[in-house]
């Protein structure tokens, strides 16, 4: 049993564990960032399905009508279907879908996959290398 507790210990003091880890703490900071941020309504929110007219976006929520300047609106045409996210408890305060909501989606989650790849990477060289080596002769009693 010995053996098992020097191969975890081994393995967590591995430098790419270390850096894994690191990496975590790194998303995990992220994302305790962004749920700060007015943004975190893309991920943890509600959503409705809007229409841009004239540059503004006009979406319904519980049969009460809200609005929404779009700020895309040389770019959003009348009649643009438009995805607004918005909190239940404030439906007035909604953000309107684009790349920012893509661009803070793989900021959060690029951290938690490098960690990921990394540990992967790295059990699996060690694995190779622990198949290569020569077996080790035994001293001692039995």
């Amino acid at each position: 049993m010995a053996h098992a507790g020097e191969s975890i210990r081994e393995w967590l003091t591995h430098p790419s564990t270390i850096v894994a880890v690191a990496l975590l703490v790194l998303g995990l900071l992220v994302v305790g960032l962004e749920v700060q941020s007015p943004n975190w309504v893309y991920y943890a929110g509600e959503q409705v399905t809007g229409t841009v007219e004239g540059g503004i976006v006009y979406y319904t929520v519980g049969g009460e009508d809200y609005t929404k300047d779009d700020t895309r609106a040389t770019q959003s045409p009348d009649g643009t279907k438009v995805t607004v996210y918005y909190w239940a408890d404030h439906p007035e305060t909604a953000q309107l879908d684009g790349p920012v909501r893509w661009i803070e989606g793989v900021v959060m989650l690029i951290w938690f996959v490098a960690a990921g790849l990394l540990l992967v990477v790295s059990a699996a060289r060690r694995s190779r290398r622990a198949r290569h080596r020569p077996p080790q002769t035994q001293h001692g009693y039995w």
